[in-house]
């Protein structure tokens, strides 16, 4: 095993005493040793600004950082900032690891071979995280350097999402071209991926189901505002900008596969908000960016695709709202 490759846990916390123990338990179990957890506390009011300067009293791996609310995006950046690792990964403190071994497999498997970036799987579901069998096979194509064919692979088998939480990170890359994340919105993992899946030049998948996402009425997909709308919005029309950088590139028709999905999450959001955050203006706007359904690889894309070729752009969102609303 490598065990010179270091990596970098950063874990944003606030307001979280409920679950940070089994989440930082979850880090510090792991059979891998050669690891730090940075702790960043965003100006919690509750117990857990404590909780963390135990667990740094208890274990050196643990290095906790103090700060001023600024929210998720602001914690994360504090984190990448004092990083010392070979790569990096977030956590989110109310989610875990599920299997002690994970990194241990992680370094062993996959990382020896230095990729820039590693994605793995995340679920709500703990049954899925029990049960699941790795498909090697979805591993084997993903284990050339063929950047093309491992992103088509990803988008094929819906493997590839733009949260933060289920990628392992060069730190090279990060510090070499500056990547932040913009503070202030929401959504703010989907040009962050953006970039990785530009900038990277090798991209691996571990194909198992560790990292356990605890779904809470705090979430995105319990409390859909005005501002949601918006950000998210803007945060499609900034990874299609983005795509200019490529243009000339052969994955350039998988990263668009990358935008299609993210506008589908759009498409989904605004036909379920309540009709009082009045986002007309929004979705009015996102009409031209249609074209995105175009590419339709990911099978939930095409789904969509056909909505909108059969009954257009109007047609289409009063039909997925009924989809959606069936599908519970």
């Amino acid at each position: 095993m490598r065990e010179n490759i270091k990596i970098s846990v950063i874990i944003p916390v606030y307001n979280v005493e409920k679950y940070l123990n089994e989440c930082v338990d979850s880090v510090l179990n792991q059979t891998y040793r050669n690891i730090e957890v940075i702790l960043v506390d965003d100006g919690s009011p509750d117990n857990t600004p404590d909780i963390c300067d135990e667990y740094s009293k208890n274990d050196k791996r643990v290095n906790v950082i103090h700060k001023i609310n600024g929210g998720l995006s602001s914690a994360r950046n504090a984190g990448i900032d004092v990083m010392t690792g070979d790569y990096f990964i977030f956590l989110d403190s109310d989610d875990y690891w599920n299997d002690t071994k994970f990194l241990e497999c992680i370094v062993k498997e996959k990382l020896v071979n230095r990729p820039d970036l590693l994605i793995f799987g995340y679920t709500t579901d703990k049954d899925l995280i029990n049960t699941y069998e790795r498909n090697f096979e979805i591993e084997k194509t993903l284990s050339s350097n063929n950047k093309e064919k491992c992103l088509k692979e990803l988008i094929s088998n819906d493997r590839l999402q733009s949260t933060a939480c289920n990628k392992f990170v060069n730190s090279s890359l990060v510090k070499e071209h500056s990547i932040t994340f913009q503070t202030g919105i929401y959504s703010e993992d989907i040009d962050w991926t953006a970039k990785l899946i530009i900038l990277s030049k090798t991209i691996s998948y571990y194909d198992d189901y560790v990292y356990f996402y605890r779904k809470n009425e705090t979430s995105i997909t319990h409390n859909l505002k005005r501002k949601n709308i918006m950000d998210l919005k803007n945060q499609i029309i900034r990874i299609v900008e983005l795509s200019k950088q490529i243009e000339q590139e052969d994955y350039y028709e998988w990263y668009m596969n990358y935008c299609a999905y993210q506008y589908i999450t759009f498409l989904n959001c605004v036909v379920t908000i309540d009709k009082s955050e009045n986002i007309s203006e929004f979705v009015n706007e996102m009409k031209e960016y249609a074209y995105l359904l175009n590419y339709h690889v990911n099978k939930k894309v095409n789904l969509v695709y056909k909505f909108y070729k059969l009954l257009g752009y109007k047609g289409m969102l009063k039909i997925l709202k009924l989809f959606l609303k069936i599908r519970g």
